[in-house]
Parts: C-alpha cells; structure tokens; sequence
C-alpha cells in the first residue's frame, strides 16, 4: 500500500463525507498538490467519482459490475444497476472505514436523480446541492425551488442578492400565456424576493416568538459549572478513598515478606497471599488512573467558548438573525400570493425538501401572524447599512405568517 495516495484516498472520502461536492473536492486536492495514481496533479470529476464507487477501499471485492452478452460473441457489458453489485469481504487491508464509505454511498446516492425518456429508458443525473441559506429554505407556490441572483451592486461595491423562482426562469411569463392563449402551458407569476425582506422577516420573526434568551444561556452554563465542580468534588472523595485502601494494602504486602523471614508462612502460603495482595494493589491503581483522567477530559470543555458561542446563537439583538438560527429552527417558506408569505418552523427533526409541510393548505391556524409597514422595513435598512434611497410609493407591507 502507497501511504501517500492511501492518505490522499481517506482525504477525499472525509471531504465528501463533510459536504463537499465532487468539483470542490477536485479543486482542494489541486490547491493541497494531491498526487493521482499517476503521479500527476491532476484531477476531474470522473476520478473522484470512480473513487468513491469504488468498494475495494473499504476493504471489499465487488462482483457484477460487467456481464457477457452471450457465449458467441462473448462481448462484456457494463452493468449499470449497482444495487446489483454482490459485496464480498476480502482478506485485505482496507484504506478508509466501512462507516465512512457506506455514509459517502448514502450520500452520493441521494444527490442522484432517476428519470425516464420518452422511450421509456431510466436514465440518471446529478442533483445540483443548495450553498446557499434561503435557497434551501425557499419553495414556491407552484411547488419549484428558487435561485439566487445578484439583484444590484451598491456604490461600494456590495451586492445585494435576490430570490426567484426557478419555474418562472425557465418557463413563460403568465401575462405572455394569457396574450398568446397557450392552453395547457403552466405558468408562475411569482415575484422576485429581495433578500434583505427575509433578513427583515426573520428578526420580526424570532424577535416575536424567541425573545431574550441570554438569561438563559447563563443559567445553563452555571448549572454545568456547578455540575462539573460536584463531579471533580466526587472524583477527589474517591481518589481519597482508593489511595487509603491502596496504602493499606502495600503495608498488607511489607507485613507479608516480613512474616516470611520471620518463619511464620511457608514459601507456598507467603506466594499465595502476596499473588492475591499484588492483584488487588493493581486493581486499585488502574481504578485510581482511570478516575484521574476524567477530570481532564472534563477540563477539555471550555466553558467561556460555549457561553460565547451560545449567546451568540440566541442573541437576536444584532441587526440580523444569525444563520445558525435560521437554518436549525426554519423549516420551509412560501410565497402564497405576492408580498404574502408563511413560515413554518421546525423545533423537532430536521425534514427533507420532499418532507416538508405544504403551506398552500395549512392544518392548523398560525401561531404569529403580523405586518410589515415601510417604517418598519426603513430603520432594518438604517440598522444593517443599506442605503437611504427608499421611496414609500414603492413599497408594499408584507404580510408574514407563522406556522409549527
């Protein structure tokens, strides 16, 4: 096994197990000067694809992967349904774990899409990954996903980024459907959002329901601080307690090669009970070590990064929510009409895109629901830097409501 390219195997996998796509994973090996099978830095797509198909890394043969068309021609045929594959264990060393490459196939697995020609062939192809906040949290009326754009470019030189609907992109405008009366052809006519409107909802958002939660996360780090103090008060008792028994049984051993040249025990009774002493000493110091260790590993916690990073979590007191908050508690959000939008919230289990709930038709009555006035949307402006030119004929409330 060549360590350098074994190392340079394990690298790719972790990365893709993090989240990377295959094009960045290209691109980290090239900037770290990777070295391929060849000795070249030079990688694409197709290698890493082959890699992380490949079972053989994880210490497994794979059979199936081709079959002869018939015994005349004996032409070999790729076969390209891998839950066909048959897995074998080999007698090998493999690279990288089993976890980790089942939780890489899982993965590579889910950002496949299966679709059917006209001809009535299955075919696959790659699913496009969202990097971006509200692109995984948006879904429109129509039931399509959004894509980011860049709306403007301020006079500094920062862009301001905007929302819209895929299906609208790529499809006709409904004003040219109903001009032209093209029956049968879908149309969206939602409108673009402006990001800064989604910053603005989710302040109002969490400022409502969230509240000041600094409090809180001070008691929680007092309540872990006293803990761990009753917890090394505890190990200290019991260090006490174990080195007590230990210099018992040391004196237990002098006494023992004492009373054997003195006489009293025999060279048999004198082994016996020394074995039995030795055993228990040894016993007791691998206890003593044990619990020595776990204060250190306690002391590993760094209380003030955790107070810091929680307060910084919760602190809704900053200009905009951070994105953190937005991405473990929002779950999806619809655009029902124009300038109308629902949020649902998510204090459970994360969901899926497939999964989450369908705003159109609610189940229950919302939780929150409120309005957004041009004052309101001019001091978040003021407050987050954007600039001064905001003309009130220009603009519409918005009307959010609240979901669990």
């Amino acid at each position: 096994m060549n360590p350098e390219q074994a190392a340079t195997i394990r690298t790719v996998f972790e990365l893709y197990a993090q989240g990377f796509g295959q094009k960045e994973i290209v691109n980290e090996l090239t900037r770290r000067g990777c070295k391929d099978g060849n000795g070249n830095v030079k990688w694409s797509c197709v290698k890493i694809s082959r890699i992380l198909r490949n079972a053989t890394y994880m210490g497994y043969v794979c059979y199936n992967k081709s079959k002869v068309n018939n015994f005349l021609e004996k032409k070999r045929i790729k076969n390209l349904d891998e839950d066909t594959f048959v897995l074998k264990k080999g007698d090998f060393e493999p690279i990288v774990s089993e976890a980790l490459w089942r939780r890489c196939e899982c993965i590579r697995k889910s950002r496949i899409q299966k679709y059917q020609m006209p001809s009535g062939e299955e075919r696959r192809r790659g699913t496009r990954i969202p990097q971006h906040l509200w692109v995984k949290k948006l879904r429109c009326r129509c039931g399509s996903g959004y894509n980011r754009f860049k709306w403007r470019v301020l006079q500094d030189g920062t862009p301001i980024y905007g929302y819209q609907c895929n299906y609208r992109t790529q499809s006709p405008a409904k004003s040219f459907v109903e001009k032209n009366h093209l029956t049968g052809q879908k149309s969206c006519d939602a409108i673009s959002i402006c990001e800064w409107k989604l910053d603005l909802m989710a302040k109002r958002i969490f400022e409502q329901l969230w509240g000041d939660q600094r409090e809180a996360v001070l008691k929680a780090c007092q309540m872990v601080e006293s803990c761990m103090a009753a917890v090394a008060m505890q190990s200290d008792a019991g260090n006490a307690e174990l080195q007590r028994k230990a210099n018992k049984l040391e004196q237990r051993i002098l006494n023992l090669g004492q009373m054997r040249a003195d006489g009293e025990l025999t060279k048999e009774q004198f082994h016996k009970l020394y074995s039995q002493a030795t055993k228990e000493l040894e016993a007791l110091q691998s206890k003593m070590g044990g619990q020595s260790n776990e204060p250190e590993s306690a002391s590993r916690f760094d209380l003030d990064k955790i107070k810091k990073g929680l307060s910084q979590m919760v602190d809704i007191s900053t200009p905009r929510i951070s994105e953190a908050l937005i991405e473990e508690f929002v779950e999806v959000i619809t655009p029902v009409k124009n300038h109308h939008y629902r949020w649902k919230l998510n204090f459970g289990e994360s969901k899926t895109p497939q999964e989450r709930s369908n705003l159109l038709e609610p189940e229950n009555p919302p939780v929150l629901a409120f309005t957004i006035d041009f004052e309101t949307a001019r001091k978040f402006r003021y407050a987050n830097g954007l600039p001064t030119q905001f003309r009130k004929r220009d603009w519409n409330d918005l009307t959010v409501e609240v979901y669990l």
